[in-house]
Formats: C-alpha cells, structure tokens, sequence
C-alpha cells in the first residue's frame, strides 16, 4: 500500500510528510486488500481560525474510490488525527457491516444444510476413496469433528493429526498423510 502525500499551496516538511504516512499507514490493518490513499493538505485563509488547514483523503482498493474523508483544523496535525480517527471509524463500520452478513442466523452458526444436500457422499469422502482410502476413516474423521481436506491438510503439517485420532489408528494416520503428500505435488 501506498501512501502518496501532497501539498497544495504549500510545501509539505519531511517531518510531516512522514507522520501523515505512519498516521494514514495504519488504516492498513482495517482492508489489506489498500492500494494507494492519496492523501492532500492545503491551507486556506478564511475567517474561521479552526478551519485554516483542510486534510483531505482518497481510499482506493482494487481500482476503485472506497472512501473518501476530509477534515479542517487550525494546526495541520490535529487535522491529520482527526481525519485518520474518522476514517478508522469508517473502516470499522465497514468491517462490521461485512462480517454481520456472513452470519446467517442471531447464534452466528449456520442454518442446517437442507436434507438432500446431505444424501450423497461428502466432498472429502470422494477425494478419499478416490486414493484408495478405507471407507471407515472417513466415519472415523466426521467422529473427531474434522470434516474438510483443509482440516486434514493443518493437522498433517502440525504432526497433531495422530494425537487428533488417538491410539490404535497408526494405519489411518499412514493413509491421510500419503493422500495430503500426494496432493501436493
């Protein structure tokens, strides 16, 4: 992410250039997904003390204007920190926007799937008889509350897939780490 700093009707300091891209650098955190905010500090002579400087900003994303925030004070730097406060807030309002649609239901849990969508094997039942695996692992799995290739895959690479399962189920253990080898190549 960039953080592109100008100046109109004035020059900008090093100093302050470099505070408003640490101060603008943290909104990072809220969309990673950030590519550049354009960032532009102008004086202007008014009447009013408290609005002589104007910060304005441009949030851009993907090639598009994601938000755009403009504040005024009598010292640039309280500007700034205003300005990046607000957008923070923002960014937190979008943030929470989002994640409230992913939830489906008031619990946060998904609705249950409907009954024919649960009538034929499993996605990881497929991918596992089709390596040839005994079909009583893939019971055994849904038994230990592991469900995707995703799961098996995170637990191979942390050797705990053994001690998910527990003892007696070494040739099980075998099995899916041969099949998460494989797919990997």
């Amino acid at each position: 992410m960039r953080v592109v700093c100008t100046g109109k009707n004035m020059v900008l300091s090093d100093a302050l250039e470099r505070y408003m891209a640490a101060k603008f650098g943290r909104l990072a955190r809220y969309r990673p997904d950030l590519d550049e905010i354009a960032v532009e500090l102008t004086p202007q002579a008014t009447r009013e003390v408290q609005d002589h400087y104007v910060c304005q900003a441009n949030l851009i994303a993907r090639g598009r204007l994601i938000l755009r925030g403009e504040e005024r004070a009598a010292d640039p730097y309280v500007a700034i920190d205003t300005l990046v406060e607000e957008l923070e807030r923002s960014l937190q309002r979008q943030r929470e926007r989002r994640e409230s649609r992913r939830r489906l239901t008031a619990g946060g849990h998904l609705p249950p799937a409907p009954p024919e969508a649960l009538a034929g094997p499993s996605v990881l039942d497929t991918i596992l008889d089709d390596f040839g695996v005994d079909p009583a692992v893939s019971g055994l799995l849904r038994a230990h509350g592991i469900t995707t290739l995703e799961q098996i895959r995170a637990l191979v690479d942390d050797d705990r897939l053994a001690q998910r399962l527990g003892p007696g189920h070494e040739q099980a253990v075998r099995d899916l780490t041969q099949v998460i080898e494989k797919l990997r190549l």
